[in-house]
């Protein structure tokens, strides 16, 4: 699998058969790879899961390579997501992080989402302690 610029982790939501994915992965991305990456998967008991990068865990995904950069920022707008916003006033923070094959091998970093605290406080998230959000 080759990585790029656009590489994406996508652990719930937007995952193949999500509720997110017709509208803004299908016929955007490559064939979608099955991967994780170690966080912690939390129910934020508003339809979607959040990521927090810590601990040892793993949580389950997909890595989608998107064809355009418009797509990605398409993303980012999904995601509350804006560059140039403090990390309090966004949902969700984007950042590149490694990435491992389902067996455990590296397979490079791409970019991920990851809840902000308050965010995450404000909905009063759940561990999902198996790290796998259901498509």
């Amino acid at each position: 699998m080759s990585l790029s610029d656009l590489s994406v982790f996508v652990y719930g939501t937007l995952k193949p058969g999500g509720r997110y994915w017709p509208a803004f992965c299908a016929g955007k991305v490559d064939e979608p790879v099955p991967a994780k990456i170690r966080g912690e998967l939390y129910d934020l008991h508003v339809g979607y899961p959040g990521l927090l990068l810590q601990g040892d865990s793993w949580v389950s995904g997909y890595i989608l390579n998107f064809k355009t950069a418009e797509d990605l920022a398409r993303l980012d707008g999904l995601e509350g997501y804006h560059s140039e916003r403090s990390y309090a006033e966004n949902e969700y923070i984007r950042l590149k992080l490694p990435a491992y094959s389902v067996s455990g091998e590296p397979l490079g970093k791409v970019w991920a989402y990851e809840i902000t605290k308050p965010m995450l406080h404000r909905c009063q998230g759940t561990l999902i302690p198996d790290g796998n959000w259901p498509a």
